[in-house]
């Protein structure tokens, strides 16, 4: 009876909210500036719990984080994916566009991926909501270069495709990141896809798609660096085949509990931190062809940050 009720709730939830995509007051903008070195921040998985969701952790801190990033003068922001609780829901985009608001007013170039949540309720609304906030979006997946370092933006929602165009992006992947390792002007590559290629959540899995298909072309690159994801809401920091995998949900919402006994986790974790992790954002800067990657956690939580460096040849954590 009760996941009778729990399914009418959704489906009137998503009925009422998917009429038409709502307009914000502006777009992002994405003009980056001429200096160097750059600092980019990044953000995951910041919808809110939905009101089915009955039993999971209610979160307020959404606002909270975003300041904190504005406040840390960012060249550039990054969101991984899961930017709404719902695509196509008019009331979830009016809950972003208000906790996002200081990031427009300081003009703070913003570029987004496509989350699983992105697609919940009716496509081509969830698409139009998207693409009339982040001109970037214009394909659901695409690469840029920002201060020599080569972004390639992957949608890695392949449930939602069909197997041609899943092919179609895998050639796109491959393509790019042969162009990225022969351009002299970039230094070094981050690849940034909703779902993770690695996790120890209890909610959610490896990416097997990624793991065959993708990771292999990432990790033969070798001004590959790192790889960012979200989908588990939690801070997740692993190293494979000398590569880093930063998994980085932290951005409000309800939190995943984590693996650590080493009988039930499927990858060794490199943050030392308990099963539920902070809310938290990343801050990245390039130094020649490093990079220093930081884990700030939201003011007032108990959890330790995190800075690694990570290199071509030598990493070193601190």
């Amino acid at each position: 009876m009760r996941l009778i009720s729990i399914t009418l709730l959704a489906s009137l939830v998503l009925l009422t909210n998917c009429a038409s995509p709502l307009p914000p007051r502006r777009m992002f903008t994405t003009s980056l500036p001429q200096r160097s070195p750059l600092t980019i921040a990044v953000i995951g998985d910041q919808q809110r719990t939905s009101e089915m969701e009955v039993w999971r952790e209610l979160n307020t801190i959404h606002s909270d984080l975003v300041k904190e990033v504005v406040q840390s003068r960012p060249d550039a922001l990054i969101l991984l994916g899961d930017q709404v609780f719902s695509g196509s829901s008019s009331d979830d985009w009016r809950f972003f566009d208000r906790i996002m608001f200081p990031v427009l007013k300081a003009r703070i170039p913003t570029f987004p991926i496509f989350g699983n949540h992105e697609y919940i309720g009716e496509d081509a609304v969830a698409y139009r909501n998207m693409a009339s906030r982040f001109r970037i979006t214009r394909s659901t997946w695409y690469s840029m270069v920002m201060d020599s370092i080569g972004f390639v933006m992957l949608n890695t929602n392949f449930d939602e495709f069909s197997r041609d165009t899943a092919v179609k992006e895998l050639r796109w992947f491959k393509t790019h990141m042969r162009k990225l390792g022969e351009n002299p002007a970039v230094r070094c590559i981050i690849v940034c896809g909703h779902h993770p290629p690695f996790t120890n959540s209890t909610i959610v899995q490896d990416n097997h798609i990624l793991q065959t298909y993708f990771i292999p072309i990432f990790e033969s690159n070798p001004k590959s660096r790192l790889w960012l994801s979200g989908h588990s809401h939690a801070y997740e920091h692993f190293r494979h085949n000398k590569v880093h995998y930063v998994v980085s949900g932290g951005g409000g919402g309800p939190r995943h509990l984590l693996y650590l006994e080493k009988n039930l986790r499927r990858h060794d974790d490199l943050y030392p931190g308990p099963t539920i992790r902070p809310f938290h954002y990343l801050s990245i800067q390039r130094d020649q062809d490093e990079l220093c990657v930081t884990m700030i956690p939201l003011s007032g939580q108990e959890s330790p940050q995190e800075s690694f460096m990570i290199g071509p040849e030598v990493e070193a954590q601190k």
